[in-house]
């Protein structure tokens, strides 16, 4: 069985290789977000999906994602390829909101500045090639390729990559999954019933205006080298993700655990690990005898944490998409912007000191509010149609499937 799916990119898509570059759309990196949508489905049906970077499913026993998508001593159950029908590139920015403590770097970095207008993911046209032994599996594929395309394909979904049209009728029933596994319900590993999903309109053309001049204030294709003005009439979208991220950041500014916990940190010199047992931010002590570093609890006082106790790093839970215009690909159609916020967001460990409750309550209150977005790009006309937004929680995970994989 086989299917073409012509796949064209909204904001860009990123699927970087070995040097870190972006020149092709790499046919592992399209699985992998895949694979990421398909485990958060089973787990939000309830059913068991291995944590991939700790798998022990192997070809006599494994969980239903590696039925799938393979596993060691099992191969995957379809085949996946890329044909590029018109390839163009992205620029790439090192982009600085103000206030912001920290650039997003938006592609790849070339510190010569020399190849910037070519490092910042892929736009375009493709044509996806799915081949599979049955129609049910060639079914979920489409049906996980539909997802991913609307709400991000490929890495760096946390930083506007990803969203992207399908130009064709892909003809979708109803996936045929099934669960033979119940998984663990205190898994922090994402599960679909505990999604939560925004579009956002964007009506106000003179803020679009001013939004653009904002962005223009922060753009950098070197560290040293500010891009004071660019042209993005070309583009079908604005790289505006950092802002917004900035200003979700700055609604849990008062619990740094929390806020490193749903945007995601990499510990380093400025922030610290945090202790598994307290939640709390580890602080570095130095052994003056061995030379070595050790790390302090500061509300349990307990010295030298071993790393099994300790979080260094966890990837974002909250994904920002830049504004972009949907109607790019539609022929003579006056644009239409939006963005989407999205994410999942787990239990909550009680060290941290709020529910799950509270932050759902916050992004709600804050996201349909106008202050929020006048704030978030530091201009005086609302560019957002608050009435406008569409947002679903706790998704229904049976009538996601049953709509064709429709969010909102």
């Amino acid at each position: 069985m086989e299917a073409i799916v012509k796949l064209k990119p909204l904001t860009p898509i990123w699927t970087g290789d070995a040097g870190r570059k972006c020149r092709m759309i790499r046919e592992t990196g399209i699985i992998g977000s895949l694979r990421w949508w398909y485990e958060a489905l089973i787990r939000g049906l309830g059913g068991e999906a291995c944590d991939p970077t700790k798998s022990k499913c192997n070809g006599q026993s494994r969980c239903g994602v590696c039925e799938l998508f393979g596993c060691t001593g099992w191969a995957r159950r379809f085949k996946l390829d890329v044909r590029e029908v018109k390839k163009d590139f992205a620029p790439f920015f090192i982009v600085k909101p103000n206030s912001s403590k920290r650039a997003s770097f938006l592609g790849y970095y070339d510190k010569s500045g020399q190849s910037w207008e070519k490092n910042g993911g892929l736009l375009g046209e493709y044509e996806l090639r799915i081949t599979a032994k049955d129609e049910a599996i060639l079914n979920t594929i489409k049906f996980l390729l539909k997802l991913s395309c609307d709400w991000g394909i490929g890495s760096g979904t946390q930083r506007g990559f990803g969203i992207s049209l399908i130009d064709n009728d892909l003809q979708l029933q109803k996936p045929d999954i099934r669960i033979e596994q119940l998984n663990n319900p205190s898994s922090n590993l994402p599960r679909m019933d505990q999604f939560f999903f925004y579009k956002i309109p964007i009506v106000n053309i003179e803020a679009l205006d001013l939004i653009i001049k904002e962005i223009c204030e922060g753009l950098y294709i070197t560290k040293k080298s500010p891009l004071s003005s660019f042209d993005f009439a070309r583009y079908n979208y604005l790289p505006t993700a950092p802002w917004v991220r900035r200003a979700i950041r700055e609604l849990f500014r008062d619990n740094d655990v929390l806020r490193h916990y749903l945007m995601g940190f990499i510990s380093d010199g400025n922030t610290k690990p945090i202790h598994l047992s307290c939640w709390r931010h580890l602080i570095e002590k130095k052994d003056k005898e061995k030379n070595k570093t050790y790390y302090v609890c500061p509300k349990c006082r307990k010295k030298r944490v071993h790393d099994e106790n300790m979080l260094k790093k966890t990837g974002s839970k909250i994904f920002v998409s830049h504004i972009y215009n949907k109607n790019a690909f539609k022929g003579n159609v006056e644009p239409e912007w939006e963005m989407k916020v999205w994410g999942w967001i787990p239990d909550l460990p009680s060290g941290i000191g709020e529910t799950r409750q509270d932050v759902e309550e916050k992004l709600q209150e804050n996201l349909k509010k106008e202050e929020f977005w006048l704030r978030c790009f530091g201009i005086k006309e609302n560019p957002v149609d608050i009435n406008g937004i569409k947002e679903v929680w706790d998704v229904d995970v049976e009538k996601l499937l049953t709509n064709g994989g429709e969010v909102l």
